[in-house]
């Protein structure tokens, strides 16, 4: 209800101008996530938008702006999805096992994103560097947050040992980064979310209360 009252609200120029912008992301996406950053131009991102390189420069001030941008926004979506399935799921291990399936299966659909994100190790101008590595760090720490919150909710319902709830957390989270790792390794070889159960099992082997 609230999406919809908020799209009325936009006046047609303002909806043009956000589905254009879309599009430029989404061309975005596909080039940095193929060519990297440093060998991607503002002119093959135009072409592969179906853009002129001038009209790109009304929604983006730069190629700095634009990857920034995408970044925040791949990051944002993760964890809207994340969020919304935590949310409408009750106890700690089917928010677990939620979360994870979510996050593979978005993974799955939009391996684009993976790319994207992994290209905050590439040495970027200063400016740059330092925007994304705040962006994941505020990122990374509400993460942990939220499956701290989990891991606090199992220990308070007997169903978790009563370890740190961070420190858990940070465990779950690098077997969840150690997987996407492997499947990316193999050329997405199989399915991502084939291994959800797997990576439950083994981490509750070691946190479930017998």
């Amino acid at each position: 209800m609230v999406k919809k009252t908020t799209e009325k609200a936009l006046s047609r120029k303002e909806r043009e101008f956000e589905a254009r912008r879309k599009e430029i992301l989404s061309a975005a996406l596909r080039v940095f996530s193929q060519k990297g950053y440093h060998q991607t131009s503002m002119n093959e991102i135009a072409k592969e938008a179906e853009f002129s390189i001038g009209s790109l420069y009304n929604f983006f001030k730069d190629k700095e702006d634009l990857f920034l941008t995408l970044f925040k926004e791949q990051l944002n979506e993760i964890t809207q999805k994340v969020n919304e399935i935590v949310e409408h799921t009750v106890g700690a291990r089917e928010k677990l096992e939620a979360l994870i399936n979510t996050l593979f299966s978005y993974f799955e659909t939009n391996w684009e994103a993976i790319r994207i994100i992994s290209l905050s190790h590439q040495d970027f101008e200063s400016s740059l560097k330092n925007d994304i590595g705040n962006v994941i760090r505020e990122g990374h720490l509400r993460f942990i947050q939220l499956v701290a919150r989990i891991l606090q909710q199992g220990i308070e319902q007997g169903v978790i040992k009563p370890f740190k709830p961070e420190e858990m957390a940070l465990g779950l989270i690098g077997l969840i980064n150690g997987s996407i790792y492997l499947w990316l390794e193999s050329n997405r070889a199989y399915s991502l979310k084939d291994r959800v159960q797997g990576l439950m099992d083994i981490f509750y082997n070691g946190v479930a209360k017998k």
